[in-house]
């Protein structure tokens, strides 16, 4: 059965493809995870002032 459109499947540069893609998409996913870590620490806020 021909194909009608070029899938690139017969490309042997298509797996150096992918695996960018992947370690791109896992790189994002633990940048996020850091973001929001730090993001979620406590930070101190001042005291109200009693002073009234």
């Amino acid at each position: 059965m021909i194909s009608p459109l070029h899938v690139g499947v017969e490309h042997p540069n298509l797996l150096w493809v992918g695996a960018a893609g992947l370690v791109a998409f896992v790189a994002g996913l633990a940048v996020n995870l850091y973001r929001s870590t730090r993001d979620a620490a406590p930070t101190e806020s001042p005291a109200p002032d009693d002073a009234e």
